[in-house]
């Protein structure tokens, strides 16, 4: 340190310690540090460079406020829900609603497993059970309102546990729409069984899949080039992200169709405990075009009141059944979330080093400076 960076009178403290803390330094492990000894494979090491102890300090308080946000919001949604769907507990049929929770389960961690192989094809190799915690623990943000926390979550966790920040970001940001793509793949393949028959009909909210074809060209490599040289000229930063080939591209997204078939046969599983007049094919198109509808709804947390709506005109059922099955296997996928990022968070704090594929971090010169790498 020069002497232009150490004040006279202050014991020699380095001015930059004393600066205040930006933004991007809170936001810097907004997840890893809120779990304040998860250090997930880098040690649990405060941000290099100046501000350091204040900046984690706020960091560990945005963290716990975050996961606080996120209980608060998943406890309020199940109070709110429950009177709706208590009078068709009692004579519900238990084992199909375990079948349902069974099926929540798979659906819930092939998220995670498509992450994974979305991480493989950029270059890095976690292990699978490192993916499936990172991802349940991250995830819990999706139950805030705003969208943008299951990505920082999941992001940081996977930044935190040796992912390159590039990567891991970036992976999260493509799986999420490789997920919503295969979506509106399998919604379209059910789409005959839900405009056929007695209870068929056109609903309004179909046209959503006509994002389809924009979708598929917005994951060609050539755009998503283009989009990242668009993005660098506005932040005025050198994004250098590592795009797949389309070809593998479509085959991660390929990777997700079975999520949308356990996601709708849990869906499905829950209005058959009630009522024995439903149509599966019929039953998994409109789930899958709630939940697509319920993530283009950005600002709702989790889709809520979004998915319930949909449901209810695509269905083909009774209001009540409608009403019953979105509150009910809202709930069920609730409590699989919340019971599966608290059963991997040990498992998070407890992961640790380096993973395959990367290379060894190199030590970071003592500039003075706080050191973050997009």
């Amino acid at each position: 340190m020069t002497s232009e960076g150490t004040p006279t009178g202050t014991g020699g403290a380095p001015e930059h310690e004393h600066e205040h803390v930006s933004a991007e330094d809170v936001l810097d492990a907004v997840v890893g540090s809120a779990l304040e000894h998860g250090d997930g494979g880098d040690g649990g090491a405060a941000p290099s460079g100046g501000g350091g102890g204040r900046a984690a300090r706020l960091i560990t308080v945005f963290g716990l406020v975050l996961g606080g946000a996120a209980v608060f919001f998943v406890v309020r949604r199940l109070i709110k829900d429950w009177p709706e769907v208590e009078p068709y507990v009692h004579d519900a049929n238990y084992a199909w609603l375990a079948f349902a929770g069974v099926c929540a389960v798979l659906g819930m961690s092939s998220i995670g497993w498509g992450w994974r192989h979305v991480m493989r094809t950029l270059g890095a190799e976690p292990r699978f059970w490192r993916t499936i915690a990172w991802y349940y623990v991250g995830e819990l943000g999706k139950y805030v309102p705003g969208g943008v926390w299951p990505v920082l979550g999941r992001g940081e966790l996977a930044r935190r546990g040796g992912i390159p920040r590039s990567r891991a970001f970036t992976s999260v940001a493509l799986s999420l729409g490789m997920l919503y793509l295969a979506a509106m793949f399998t919604a379209a393949a059910f789409l005959p069984f839900a405009v056929a028959g007695k209870k068929g009909g056109f609903s309004p909210w179909m046209l959503v899949l006509l994002a389809l074809p924009v979708g598929v060209v917005l994951l060609h490599h050539d755009v998503l080039d283009w989009l990242m040289a668009k993005a660098s000229k506005a932040t005025k930063r050198d994004i250098k992200v590592e795009v797949p080939q389309w070809r593998d591209s479509l085959i991660l997204v390929a990777r997700y169709i079975p999520t949308w078939i356990f996601i709708g046969t849990a869906t499905y599983a829950v209005t058959r405990s009630i009522t024995a007049d439903v149509s599966y094919p019929h039953m998994v198109f409109a789930t899958i075009l709630s939940w697509t509808v319920g993530f283009l709804a950005v600002p709702v947390p989790s889709g809520a009141g979004i998915r319930e709506t949909v449901l209810y005109a695509a269905a083909g059922v009774p209001k009540p059944i409608a009403i019953t099955t979105a509150v009910g296997a809202r709930i069920i996928f609730v409590i699989v979330d919340v019971a599966g990022a608290a059963v991997c968070a040990p498992f998070v704090r407890r992961a640790q080093g380096p993973i395959a594929g990367e290379p060894e971090p190199e030590p970071e010169a003592d500039s003075g400076t706080t050191a973050n790498p997009l």
